[in-house]
């Protein structure tokens, strides 16, 4: 059998093999075109859908483990509260300070120190609330110092000390001159 004799409309007087071939051929190209456009385009649907369940199989059980945490959360901001409400009952109002510069002056003398200097700074204004400072010089012996900056740090009012500098009134003497830059804070108007 001679191929070139063969003619396409007579196909269905072709020999079986031919026919069977030219069958599977049609079948092979009809399976490639439905593969192209029908089931490459699905799978890639598919493959999207698999990324989109991982990425929401990792949203759930980020937000699984946020809603498990959520009891011990609020314990958290409920102890967050009550801290803040004691530390912000620490700090003087503007009523308070002037009994505040009292009662440091009344630690110093307790303490048998004499103070040179005792002055309220000029107010700095912070995020939320006022930074005020507190200029203190004051001479005594090293030991009556520390009972004093103890006792500075027991007050009531939250008061802290920093720039501390300390220096022999003169070389023979053990009494000592005591300058600090203490700071307290007061809550500003409009965050209250």
């Amino acid at each position: 059998m001679d191929w070139r004799e063969l003619d396409l409309d007579e196909i269905t007087e072709w020999p079986i093999i031919p026919q069977l071939l030219v069958i599977l051929l049609l079948c092979l190209c009809i399976q490639g075109a439905g593969y192209w456009f029908w089931l490459q385009p699905i799978q890639e649907s598919i493959e999207q859908s698999k990324l989109d369940e991982i990425s929401l199989k990792t949203t759930v059980k980020y937000k699984y483990n946020q809603v498990a945490a959520m009891p011990k959360m609020k314990d958290q901001l409920n102890e967050l509260n009550l801290r803040y409400e004691f530390l912000s009952q620490q700090l003087p109002a503007q009523k308070e300070l002037a009994s505040m510069l009292s009662g440091i002056n009344q630690v110093g003398i307790q303490n048998k120190l004499t103070f040179t200097r005792i002055d309220w700074g000029e107010k700095q204004n912070k995020t939320f609330l006022y930074k005020l400072p507190l200029n203190i010089e004051l001479t005594g012996q090293y030991h009556d110092i520390g009972s004093f900056s103890e006792a500075m740090a027991d007050l009531p009012r939250i008061v802290s000390l920093e720039n501390i500098d300390i220096q022999r009134v003169s070389k023979e003497s053990s009494t000592l001159h005591f300058r600090v830059m203490a700071y307290t804070y007061q809550f500003r108007g409009d965050h209250e």
